[in-house]
């Protein structure tokens, strides 16, 4: 399952995060790490980009990026 597949309130664990280039880099400077769970938070008027909350903080990811971040949901 992709990121950009979570719909608001949903929970996942991070599994893998694909080629996206310096945006990798960054993503893991804010904590976007392999094992780590993320949840969306809310969606742009517009649908892009998508809040999340990892760590107790809030970053927003284009859908486009989101794309290549591999999760497994999380049951509630």
């Amino acid at each position: 399952m992709k990121l950009c597949d979570l719909k608001t309130n949903e929970k996942a664990k991070i599994v893998k995060i694909g080629r996206i280039g310096e945006l990798k880099k960054r993503l893991v400077d804010m904590g976007v790490t392999t094992g780590e769970i993320i949840k969306l938070e809310r969606n742009a008027p517009l649908g892009d980009p998508q809040e999340y909350i990892i760590k107790g903080t809030g970053i927003a990811i284009r859908k486009e990026d989101s794309k290549n971040i591999e999760i497994e949901k999380i049951s509630k």
